[in-house]
């Protein structure tokens, strides 16, 4: 077992916290020095007590829940399964008759989506000048939101929606991104790497994977933190006949804190108080067919907006899907701010 799932009901908060993100369960085990389960802290827990005022040196004792539903060793893979759903958890831990903890399962392990058939492209080469300070030393990709890289975060989503096959374009810092992802297996996917000779944009790097990409596939920029179904937006797109591409849209509300008019002719025709507009926005998640890299201008800086200007001018089918799931582009420093915020409040879970 994990060495990090597991911690001391007298450890504290701060430790149990760095358990659950190197273990990236978003849960720890609290277990006694004879092996005996004590309970269990998730990182909402951890969240919900930081609120409350609890310090990060307080003891997990305090927080745990000390009673956490567990199963014996002899329960099969659906009775566990059925347990975990009727119960509405994410984590079952395995106990014998004394108590003592002997293995725990989760629940995304045993329903795990089978494999897509598209691999993902993350374009993580940019240099996140509106981060800065933060990414003078730090590439964007690897800010932390909630204590995990964003490039993590968008990994596991990937991951849990069956792409297993990810290449990262990167470029700024690129030692660091291959020193922290590896080949993938800590993260449970095969990860390879595109090199941008120089910055290529959102989309310039795929003109380095030409011989690669035989089939449709997910292009995501590292730096937006999503509960985005791939799969769904994977159906979607087989769906659409002749789609060379699908564009992900989210909807962007604007609050106008005046009274609109509409105006016609000099004369008021209709007033609207402090109106909410939407607007369909880019959400930096595309599939693509292969044959659109060939739009592409060999070595030059192409971005998602030139590839959809391009196919669309060619008559060219580009469709698009709506995320109607949480979405937040992290450009901005008040944009990280707003998603250290939205993953305490448990918006990511």
């Amino acid at each position: 077992m994990n060495p990090n799932l597991v911690t001391s009901p007298r450890a504290t908060l701060r430790e149990a916290l760095e358990a659950i993100t190197k273990n990236g369960r978003q849960a720890v085990l609290v277990v006694e020095a004879d092996g005996r389960l004590a309970g269990m802290v998730t990182d909402g827990d951890v969240r919900r007590a930081l609120l409350r005022g609890v310090p990060l040196d307080g003891a997990v004792a305090e927080i745990m829940n000390p009673a956490p539903v567990t199963a014996g060793p002899g329960r099969g893979r659906a009775a566990a399964v059925e347990l975990m759903l009727a119960r509405g958890i994410r984590h079952l831990p395995i106990v014998d008759a004394g108590r003592r903890l002997v293995d725990v399962l989760f629940l995304e392990e045993q329903i795990a989506s089978p494999p897509l058939p598209a691999p993902a492209v993350i374009m993580a080469g940019g240099e996140g000048r509106r981060l800065r300070p933060l990414t003078e030393l730090t590439p964007k990709p690897l800010i932390a939101v909630g204590g995990k890289p964003l490039v993590e975060i968008m990994i596991e989503r990937l991951r849990q929606s069956g792409v297993f096959d990810i290449t990262i374009a990167v470029h700024h810092k690129s030692e660091l991104i291959r020193e922290r992802l590896g080949d993938g297996a800590r993260l449970g996917v095969r990860i390879d790497y595109a090199l941008e000779p120089k910055p290529l944009g959102t989309m310039g790097a795929l003109t380095l994977l030409r011989d690669k990409l035989g089939a449709p596939f997910f292009v995501v920029n590292a730096d937006i933190l999503t509960k985005c179904d791939f799969r769904a937006m994977w159906e979607f797109h087989r769906q659409q006949e002749n789609a060379a591409m699908t564009v992900g849209v989210s909807i962007h509300q604007v609050d106008i804190p005046y009274g609109e008019f509409t105006l016609h002719d000099g004369r008021v025709t209709r007033v609207e108080e402090k109106p909410r507009k939407e607007f369909p926005v880019n959400a930096g998640i595309y599939l693509l067919d292969p044959s659109a890299i060939e739009l592409i201008p060999e070595g030059e800086y192409f971005d998602a907006t030139d590839m959809i200007r391009a196919l669309v001018d060619r008559g060219r089918v580009v469709a698009a899907h709506l995320i109607r799931e949480y979405w937040l582009d992290v450009g901005r420093l008040h944009d990280l701010e707003k998603a250290n915020r939205d993953v305490a409040e448990g918006l990511l879970d």
